[in-house]
C-alpha cells in the first residue's frame, strides 16, 4: 500500500495507460479521481475495481477546456480535501502524419497532448504549493524524444510530446521549492487499446521490424507503465524531479 492515504487525479483514465495507472494507484492504497471525456468508459473502469471502487471517483471532463479542468480539480478537492498526485495522461494524434496536416488538426493535437497538461498543472499547482507537497507525472512519448518507432505518430503528435518533455523540466524547476516533483514517462510501443489498433493497421513487416529493434523483445503491457507511475508518485521517488523515464524496451539503443 505504497500510496496509502494519497489523493490522485488521472486524466484519460477511462482506457489504456491512464486506466492502468489509475487502477494501480487504487490498488496501492490511493483514492483516485478517474477523469475522462467518455462517461461510459469511466463507469466501466470504476466498476471493474470491484470492492475497491469506493476509493474511486468518476469525473467527466475535457482536459483541453480550462473550465472543465478547474471543475475536475475543485470536485476532487471537495470530495477528498486535497490533491497529492496528478497524472496528465490525455493525448492522441489527430489528422495526417506529414507536413500537409490541416492546421486545425495540428492545433487540436497540440491542445490535446500539450495544452491539456499545462492546464491541469496550472489548476492543481496552487493546492500543492499550499500544502508544500505533490507529485505531477506527465505522460510523454518515445516520439517526443527521438521519433516515432513505427512511423504511425504524426509530426504534430511528436512535436507536442517533445513539448511535454520541456514542460516537465520547466515545471519541475518552478515547483521544486514547494516540495513538488514533476516527472515524465515516455512510453514506446504499448499494447493499449490504441496500440493494438495501430498494430492491426500497420503493415506486418513494419511491426516485425519494430519488434526486432526492441532489445527487450516484446511490446509493453499498460501495467508496465503503471508500475513506473506508482514509483514516481511514491515517497521512494522523493529526490527524482525533472526527469523523463524512457519506457520503450530499449528501442533507442539500436
Amino acid at each position: 500500500m505504497i500510496l496509502a492515504g494519497k489523493i490522485a487525479i488521472v486524466t484519460g483514465a477511462g482506457s489504456g495507460i491512464g486506466r492502468a495507472i489509475a487502477s494501480a494507484f487504487v490498488r496501492a492504497g490511493a483514492c483516485v479521481a478517474f477523469a475522462d471525456l467518455q462517461e461510459a468508459a469511466v463507469r466501466r473502469a470504476v466498476a471493474d475495481l470491484g470492492e475497491l471502487g469506493h476509493n474511486a471517483l468518476g469525473i467527466v471532463a475535457d482536459a483541453t477546456m480550462p473550465v472543465d479542468v478547474q471543475d475536475m480539480v475543485d470536485t476532487t478537492t471537495k470530495h477528498w480535501g486535497r490533491i497529492d498526485i496528478l497524472v496528465n495522461n490525455v493525448g492522441g494524434a489527430i489528422g495526417g502524419e506529414g507536413l500537409d496536416i490541416d492546421e486545425s488538426a495540428w492545433d487540436a493535437t497540440i491542445s490535446l497532448c500539450l495544452k491539456s497538461q499545462f492546464l491541469c498543472c496550472r489548476a492543481a499547482a496552487p493546492g500543492m504549493r499550499e500544502q508544500r507537497s505533490g507529485r505531477i507525472i506527465n505522460i510523454a512519448s518515445n516520439a517526443g524524444r527521438y521519433r516515432s518507432n513505427t512511423g504511425v505518430s504524426s509530426i504534430a503528435y511528436s512535436a507536442a510530446k517533445g513539448g511535454v518533455l520541456q514542460l516537465t523540466r520547466s515545471t519541475a524547476h518552478v515547483l521544486g521549492p514547494y516540495g513538488i516533483t514533476v516527472n515524465a514517462i515516455a512510453p514506446g510501443s504499448v499494447l493499449s487499446e490504441l496500440g493494438l489498433r495501430e498494430l492491426e493497421v500497420m503493415p506486418e513487416r513494419l511491426g516485425e521490424r519494430v519488434l526486432r529493434e526492441t532489445p527487450i523483445g516484446y511490446f509493453a503491457d499498460p501495467s508496465e507503465m503503471a508500475s513506473i507511475a506508482v514509483f514516481l508518485a511514491s515517497d521512494d521517488a522523493s529526490y527524482v524531479t525533472g526527469a523523463t523515464i524512457m519506457a520503450n524496451g530499449g528501442w533507442c539503443t539500436t
